[in-house]
């Protein structure tokens, strides 16, 4: 019997899988990556299964009727596959008050006299969280997004109608949603992509296979960089500040025209690894600032001078960008647990896996909404800074002290501008500043899409968050700017916001950093 030669060793999957979306609807929904009509290079699959698969779009072509199928398929080619078939997102439709975070929930598997009371109005709304939501996913001004398991879900009915109180379900089944997630959006369908016709041109990255309309993977995000790097090589550097458990590296891309005595920004996306919007988002915002960049100075076409002169004032700014700041824990969710949020470092105690980076900073370590438990979504780690990815941010932004001028971190989501601080309703040195660019970017984003975005401190946006990035960055570094940034939306898809949403979300992380440069 004769072997084939590695570098066809996934020839039988391939064909396996062609089998297999032959079977969705009697059809075949093979597609290789085909944008508008013209067939893309197909690059090797060194990345295994998943990246192989990243290039068969069944979704985008298959009615919905048979995308639940898709999950199926999905399952079969992991074992460890996560469904959320029959899940829920529900809002609890109250005005919540700040008590102990609300997140705090999901980390409480004590007997119920030992639960912690949680701030609201009405202890019922509490009592509906503890005994029934598998997790707080948010509170905004419309009350408290939770997820529901497929368990629990005639139960909560049951309950939420004797109590009598108002709730909304805004996903009716997540394994559904996240089935959406995946799916490509028709150029000709996109509300934004107007390529043809020239009015965003960054969106056609020559050699990179980014094209905004869909959630891309690890590699493709690094392959982007990449060819950035390649083609803008007078204005980009590629800086590896560290690498994953997993080895995979943190990549941050320098932006300057090399003056000296630039301010420097640092903005970071994907911390949360479930969060795939904001690492959309902020490539998009790259590719247009570097687009921008590149072009010849003078009036910005179909622009008043206004642009021109924020557009001088971003090239005045050395740029570090960190698209990916968790990119274990993004691939994972991919593959295997789309609501996965944590990296993927392992507990051998325990044997669960990761740590939620977000609470890994020291600043505020060990506090209120944070736990001890590594096998839950809120796991601190067992120290500050245990984790190669908070690590590699800290080493880089302390050599960057003298000269960073801002630091923002993007997430998803609640469309909300927050600074410093988050463990309590302190004032700090520099929060006129904050405060007064906040309100500046609320407004232009309100002129840019009639995004309604609230602004403020995270502690006074419900938004707290132990051992944050935001705030150690504010006590250990002191830019004159910090912010975190949460992108769309406020409750309708939560963690699971359509691809559509892309490059809309791309033109206001946009906006809020051309807000900055202005006032730095």
């Amino acid at each position: 019997m004769h072997r084939l030669p590695w570098k066809w060793a996934w020839l039988p999957l391939l064909l396996l899988i062609t089998a297999k979306l032959e079977q969705v609807g009697g059809k075949r929904y093979l597609d290789w990556a085909r944008t508008d009509s013209q067939l893309t290079r197909l690059p090797f699959f060194g990345g295994g299964v998943g990246h192989l698969l990243r290039y068969l779009h069944p979704l985008s072509m298959s009615p919905p009727s048979e995308r639940g199928k898709i999950s199926e398929l999905r399952s079969e080619l992991d074992a460890n596959y996560v469904s959320y078939r029959g899940a829920q997102l529900w809002k609890l439709n109250f005005n919540a008050t700040r008590g102990s975070s609300m997140e705090e929930r999901e980390e409480d598997d004590e007997a119920p006299e030992e639960r912690q009371v949680l701030a609201s109005p009405d202890a019922q709304f509490n009592e509906v969280v503890a005994l029934f939501g598998s997790e707080v996913w948010n509170i905004n001004q419309d009350g408290i997004d939770i997820l529901i398991e497929q368990r629990n879900v005639a139960d909560a009915r049951k309950f939420m109608d004797k109590v009598g109180y108002s709730y909304n379900i805004m996903i009716d089944d997540i394994e559904s949603a996240i089935d959406e997630s995946y799916v490509e959006v028709p150029a000709v369908e996109h509300p934004l992509d107007s390529v043809r016709n020239n009015s965003l041109p960054w969106m056609e990255v020559p050699g990179s296979t980014m094209n905004w309309r869909r959630y891309h993977d690890q590699a493709d995000i690094k392959q982007f960089l990449q060819t950035l790097l390649e083609t803008y090589s007078e204005n980009v550097e590629l800086i590896q500040i560290g690498v994953t458990r997993n080895k995979r590296p943190l990549e941050v891309i320098r932006v300057s025209n090399g003056n000296p005595d630039n301010w420097a920004v640092f903005v970071d996306a994907g911390l949360q690894a479930r969060d795939w919007l904001s690492p959309a988002a902020l490539t998009y915002a790259i590719s247009k600032l570097i687009y921008l960049w590149g072009r010849p100075k003078g009036k910005a076409k179909g622009e008043g001078q206004r642009q021109s002169r924020a557009e001088k004032a971003m090239r005045r700014i050395d740029w570090y960008f960190l698209p990916l700041a968790n990119p274990d824990g993004y691939q994972y969710s991919r593959h295997t647990d789309r609501l996965w949020t944590k990296n993927r470092g392992y507990d051998s105690v325990s044997g669960c896996y990761g740590v939620n980076l977000d609470r890994n900073f020291d600043y505020g370590w060990d506090g209120t909404g944070s736990t001890s438990n590594p096998c839950k979504n809120l796991y601190r780690g067992a120290h500050s800074f245990s984790e190669p990815e908070s690590r590699a941010v800290r080493s880089f932004l302390s050599g960057m002290r003298e000269y960073l001028g801002g630091y923002v971190s993007l997430g998803g989501y609640g469309q909300t501008i927050t600074y410093p601080w988050g463990d309590a309703d302190y004032v700090t040195e520099n929060q006129r500043d904050l405060k007064q660019t906040a309100r500046r970017a609320v407004l232009a984003l309100r002129r840019l899409n009639q995004a309604e975005y609230s602004s403020g401190t995270s502690y006074r946006q419900k938004l707290a968050r132990p051992g944050n990035s935001a705030d150690w960055v504010q006590d250990r570094i002191g830019p004159q700017l910090v912010f975190n940034m949460f992108l769309k939306d406020q409750g309708r898809y939560g963690y699971l916001l359509p691809p559509h949403y892309i490059v809309e979300s791309g033109e206001e992380v946009f906006e809020f950093l051309r807000t900055i440069a202005q006032q730095l």
